[in-house]
C-alpha cells in the first residue's frame, strides 16, 4: 500500500470509494463541505497500481484549536480485514503529530479505534455534541488526555449529524 496526498484528479475515484463503502453519498458530501469550509487538515489516499483503495480525511476542530477530528476513514470493501484501515489511521496520526495537532478526536467504533491508539477514557471528560460512547481521543500533546474541553466541530458536521453519530 502506498499513501499520498489527495489530488484534484482523485475526485471521481474517491467519490466512488466513499459511495461504495458507505452505501450513499453522505461522506463524499461531508468531504466536499469540509473543503468548502477550508476545514480540512489532511486528506490522503491509499493506492496500488494507480487504483485508490482507501481514504482518510481529518478536519481542524473549531475548538479546541490545534485539535483535529478524524472525519472519514474508508477502505474499499474488497480490501477489508487486511489491515489497510489500521495502516491509514497509524500513518494519519503520525502526520497529525508532525503537523502540530495536539490531539485527534474520532466518533466511531471505540473497539476498532482503540487498536490504533484512540481511547474512550482519554475522551471521558470531553463535552461533545455526538454520542459520548462513540467518542475517542488520540492524545498527542501532554495534558490532552482526560482534559476538560468542549468539542466544537467544523460547521460541515452539523449538516451530517445523523451520519456521523450513527
Amino acid at each position: 500500500m502506498h499513501l499520498r496526498a489527495l489530488s484534484a484528479d482523485d475526485d471521481i475515484a474517491v467519490s466512488v470509494l466513499l459511495d461504495t463503502t458507505f452505501g450513499n453519498s453522505d461522506m463524499y458530501r461531508l468531504a466536499q463541505c469540509l473543503r468548502d469550509e477550508d476545514a480540512v487538515a489532511m486528506e490522503r489516499v491509499a493506492y496500488e497500481n494507480d487504483t485508490i483503495l482507501g481514504y482518510i480525511c481529518c478536519a481542524r476542530m473549531t475548538l479546541p484549536q490545534d485539535w483535529w477530528a478524524l472525519s472519514i476513514l474508508a477502505v474499499s470493501p474488497i480490501y477489508h480485514k487486511r489491515g489497510m484501515g489500521r495502516e491509514l489511521v497509524v500513518r494519519g496520526m503520525e502526520h497529525a503529530r508532525r503537523e502540530g495537532a495536539k490531539a485527534v478526536v474520532v466518533v466511531g467504533d471505540p473497539k476498532y479505534f482503540s487498536r490504533v491508539g484512540f481511547s474512550k477514557l482519554a475522551a471521558s471528560n470531553l463535552e461533545t455534541p455526538f454520542l459520548k460512547e462513540h467518542t475517542s481521543l488520540y492524545p498527542i500533546a501532554p495534558g490532552t488526555g482526560m482534559s476538560r474541553n468542549e468539542l466544537i466541530y467544523p460547521t460541515a458536521y452539523g449538516k451530517f449529524v445523523n451520519t456521523i453519530s450513527g
